[in-house]
């Protein structure tokens, strides 16, 4: 073998040699970009999702509502939504409006042997949840009127209008029974009874229908520590007091204030026909009396009282003053007369400093 052919060798050695070398790097970098690739990417660690933040409910409540002796002339005539039109913005305003239904709802029965019975068309009642009445107690002296199958149909048609009904029931156990009510995120329990009935056979008993009576509070108050265990609010709307009067009596003080031992979280009033003041209790709030809301044209004024809660307890209270005018609420707009119904509020309340917009608050 030649030098020649010698170094030819070796260039050609070397030449494979760097080739070899070549599709080695070549190869290393296919895997690696390879693996890179099939490799999910690296995420940062993810922080948790913080849990929702409670909202705040408000609930309105007003007092008596009659849809016979005039009221349903106009509210045939106009419906009966119309008769709430000049309180339609609080009540847009809120998550839940109450009030005491102040009349039997039916085409049976007989009246019964008393001064006043009171009977609505159960037509009248799809304007009233239209209207934005979400809930009404049955607990008052008239919703017994036109005798037990009366009342019974006043139950059904109320709920078959989507009305929560509380108050009066089939048996003892149905009107004494608080209606368990999804309100917002909260869980609200109502309870409706009455210190104010024509006599003992509109009681509701084991196997008699009739109405949840509180001239023994046993009942009442078993039934609030029950409720008290199962919902977030315990609101409590009595029909009590003595007609025309503006102050309670001292029952319904004691009466209140053993509520709100017993658990309830707002204790609301009505019957008087005229509105009594504000009382707190263990910073809880009691109204006396509503009023009336939609009844006779001997009604001069009422008022809307609005609550607002977050995380079951109360963050303020605030009362609308109204006025009255041709069976109709209107939410009281002038100055100087919204000036005198809140100061004569005030002046009738314990304890209790009313602001000039409407703002109640505990006297410390």
């Amino acid at each position: 073998m030649n030098r020649d052919t010698t170094s030819r060798m070796r260039k050609t050695l070397v030449y494979l040699a760097m080739a070899c070398l070549v599709l080695a790097a070549g190869f290393v970098v296919f895997q690696q970009q390879s693996l890179q690739q099939a490799a999910p990417p690296i995420q940062p660690p993810s922080k948790p999702v913080p849990p929702p933040k409670p909202q705040p409910i408000t609930l309105t409540f007003v007092g008596d509502i009659l849809l016979d002796e005039g009221v349903d002339v106009v509210a045939k005539q106009h419906g009966t939504a119309y008769l709430f039109s000049g309180v339609a913005k609080p009540f847009t305003m809120d998550n839940l409006t109450v009030g005491n239904l102040e009349c039997a709802v039916s085409t049976r029965g007989k009246a019964e042997d008393k001064t006043y019975t009171f009977r609505a068309d159960p037509a009248l009642l799809a304007g009233l949840k239209q209207a934005g009445i979400e809930a009404v107690t049955l607990a008052n002296n008239h919703a017994h009127d036109f005798g037990r199958q009366a009342m019974l149909d006043t139950l059904d048609h109320v709920r078959a209008a989507k009305i929560t009904a509380v108050g009066a029931g089939r048996n003892a156990d149905e009107a004494y029974r608080p209606a368990f009510m999804a309100v917002g995120k909260q869980r609200v329990a109502l309870l409706g009874a009455s210190h104010v009935l024509p006599n003992n056979s509109w009681v509701a008993r084991d196997n008699r229908p009739g109405i949840a009576s509180v001239y023994d509070s046993a009942r009442v108050l078993k039934e609030i520590r029950q409720a008290r265990t199962k919902a977030d609010l315990v609101v409590v709307y009595f029909h009590w007091g003595k007609e025309k009067m503006t102050r309670p009596v001292p029952h319904q003080r004691e009466l209140a204030k053993e509520c709100i031992d017993a658990g309830a979280d707002l204790v609301i009033g009505s019957h008087p026909h005229v509105l009594e003041g504000f009382e707190y209790y263990k910073g809880r709030l009691i109204v006396y009396s509503l009023g009336n809301f939609v009844f006779n044209k001997r009604t001069r004024s009422t008022m809307i009282v609005q609550t607002t809660f977050l995380d079951g307890k109360m963050q303020k209270a605030t009362v609308i003053p109204c006025t009255y005018a041709k069976y109709r609420p209107l939410v009281a707009t002038a100055p100087a007369t919204r000036k005198t119904l809140l100061a004569n509020l005030q002046n009738i309340s314990y304890g209790v400093t009313i602001g000039t917009d409407g703002v109640l608050k505990e006297k410390k």
